[in-house]
């Protein structure tokens, strides 16, 4: 796999880590991404309310007596169990000298919170308490300095026609020109989009800025693979890729169709890895929950890197639900509790969801509410109920989604010992299955219709394959979604995002043959016409200037896409039956067979460990295992 295996970077664990307020760092991160999607002139928009980060900010913790040094971006007030003590500042470096032991209070503040937020530094960092107000307190978030230089390494561009150059394969890179005239640039991710030169189809400004005489830079990085540079004297074209600093550290082989599937889901997920994990690194640039759901597990099963997954659930959970769903969608307020249960399940992290919970129990009681305002199902009127991008009945889905939220939702109140949150999940969501199970499913079909209570809607993959997932359908009643799901009578689905959650279902259900078909169908297919990242969404019978068109637009369709990364965590769950049976990996399961007749893998489970697995004829073996495997 290109760019991934060997990159040279430092691991986030050995950067120095700063003290934030809870979520502030990522609400951060977040506002200066939605305005540089502003100078970039993407043509994506943003549905939500988002929190902004404040100017001031409060830390406190018990020191001992004597002199302390720290670091600390905005000016710095300090007193000691209420009594106002002196701060030495040189630039970021601060000094503090206390007369006794006792509780040290930091207020910290910016001028500008669209240039910094108020952050200390501190050693050692434990038992550090932040606040917004002053008054509540919780312990501080640690991550790394807002200010952290990007790492960007040299990528190779080949001129294969006059002022035309090819990266090879998809990069998201700065690209600088040295000319004595003024030069212009088009990109594209396909030789059409670089070859476009209507103002009205650009899907990213391409504007330079002159970075010292005849020298020219683009001021924020590009996602392309082809570059057409025309200048009026001689210009010499070089890229500067920005390099994600985790490293890969799963792995997996099969054959040459399959291990190109998943080296390049990794590869996708790895250029959209830009602090969250975004959705397409050319339109979006932005986080979306329900997005995450595929891009969390395909990083579970790669970077094992839970810092990004982490920040993209704080920041678009920190306003809650009072005004709009989150990212606007009513059913990414669904998958926020299905991802934070995932997240738990993957990376085990405690005090993330210790944090967390307050806010994910309001958000709750919320989103129950207006299903009981509506009867006790989900409405799909009123706001943007999303499901997946095909104009179609998506009430039952929906509810299916709902029914996995709520699940998801009672194992997070398993997780803090709350009884109360736990038990009104599990009610809620037995009415709604038995609900569901009188008023959509078809017996003689064997198949849940799109709109409870309507005996003429029709049978759609998605309710049924949501079903699946979310629990709400019995093993016998799965095994029959299956058979249908297996075959073409039913629409297909409209993205490889709801494709790999209708993979996972067939797993779920015993039809990995039919599983791996399906990759192959859908990405191997994108790879038939030379992707070398995936697709927003993909067509099997689409031509290939068709599949550029969407939203309307002729170059509109992200072809890097973190929801299409989906193959690089179902292949090893399909191949090995390896998944996390206990939060953090403490436990797991792995199959005894395989629907791979030659396959290995390597997969992350928890802290540095790695289990290597191998299929012989079909058969399992664990070639290195800790001691929690069963």
């Amino acid at each position: 796999m290109q760019n991934v295996k060997n990159t040279k970077s430092v691991s986030r664990r050995q950067k120095r880590l700063w003290l934030y307020p809870p979520s502030e760092y990522p609400c951060f991160l977040l506002s200066r991404m939605r305005r540089e999607i502003v100078t970039l002139k993407l043509k994506v928009g943003y549905p939500g309310c988002f929190h902004e980060p404040v100017a001031t900010a409060y830390f406190r913790r018990g020191v001992e007596k004597g002199t302390h040094q720290f670091e600390a971006v905005g000016t710095v007030k300090a007193t000691l169990d209420g009594t106002p003590v002196e701060v030495e500042r040189d630039g970021l470096s601060a000094s503090i000298t206390v007369p006794r032991d006792g509780i040290l209070l930091l207020e910290v503040t910016v001028p500008d919170t669209r240039e910094s937020i108020p952050s200390i530094r501190f050693e050692p960092a434990e038992g550090w308490e932040a606040s917004i107000d002053g008054a509540g307190f919780a312990a501080a978030d640690q991550d790394e300095f807002q200010h952290e230089p990007e790492q960007t390494e040299p990528r190779d561009l080949v001129e294969f026609a006059p002022g035309r150059y090819d990266a090879s394969i998809e990069v998201f890179a700065h690209i600088e020109i040295e000319s004595t005239s003024e030069p212009s640039l088009h990109v594209g991710e396909s030789i059409p989009e670089m070859e476009n030169r209507d103002p009205a189809h650009f899907e990213q400004s391409t504007a330079l800025i002159q970075t010292a005489p005849g020298r020219w830079r683009t001021p924020l990085p590009l996602a392309f693979r082809y570059a057409r540079v025309e200048s009026e004297s001689a210009a010499t074209v070089s890229c500067m890729s920005r390099v994600c600093d985790t490293p890969l550290r799963g792995m997996f082989n099969s054959d040459e169709e399959l291990d190109y599937i998943w080296n390049q889901s990794a590869y996708t997920l790895h250029l959209c890895n830009r602090k969250f994990l975004l959705d397409g690194i050319k339109r979006d640039r932005l986080p979306w929950l329900g997005d995450l759901a595929i891009s969390l597990m395909a990083d579970a099963y790669t970077f094992a890197d839970p810092l990004p997954v982490r920040r993209t659930l704080a920041a678009l959970g920190r306003a809650g639900i009072k005004e709009k769903h989150l990212n606007g969608i009513i059913d990414y307020t669904l998958w926020f509790f299905i991802c934070h249960d995932k997240y738990q399940l993957y990376f085990g992290d405690r005090d993330f969801l210790v944090q967390q919970y307050p806010l994910i129990r309001e958000i709750l009681h919320d989103i129950i509410a207006i299903a009981e305002r509506n009867g006790g199902l989900l409405p799909t009127g009123g706001g943007w109920c999303f499901i997946d991008w095909l104009e179609m009945e998506k009430n039952t889905a929906l509810q299916m989604l709902y029914h996995w939220a709520l699940l998801s939702a009672a194992e997070l109140g398993r997780r803090m010992d709350d009884v109360e949150v736990s038990r009104l999940c599990h009610e809620k969501a037995a009415a709604l299955k038995a609900r569901l199970m009188d008023s959509a499913y078809d017996g003689g079909a064997g198949l849940f219709r799109a709109k409870p209570g309507d005996a003429d809607s029709p049978f759609l993959r998605h309710p049924n394959f949501l079903a699946v997932l979310s629990g709400a359908a019995s093993e016998d009643v799965s095994e029959r979604i299956a058979d249908a799901l297996c075959t073409d009578e039913m629409p297909a689905v409209g993205t490889p995002y709801m494709a790999s959650l209708e993979i996972l279902a067939l797993h779920r259900a015993g039809e990995d043959s039919a599983a791996i078909s399906r990759i192959r169908r859908i990405w191997g297919g994108m790879a038939e016409m030379g992707a070398t990242t995936f697709y927003e969404a993909f067509d099997e019978k689409a031509t290939a200037d068709e599949s550029l068109v969407f939203y309307g637009r002729p170059y509109g369709r992200s072809l890097c896409h973190a929801w299409s990364s989906g193959p690089a965590a179902l292949l090893p769950i399909i191949a090995f039956g390896c998944e996390p049976t206990a939060d953090g990996w403490s436990d797991f399961c792995v199959a005894r067979s395989s629907p791979l007749h030659e396959a290995t893998a390597t997969v992350p489970v928890g802290g540095d460990a790695t289990l290597q697995l191998r299929t012989e004829h079909g058969a399992i073996k664990l070639d290195r295992h800790p001691d929690n495997a069963r």
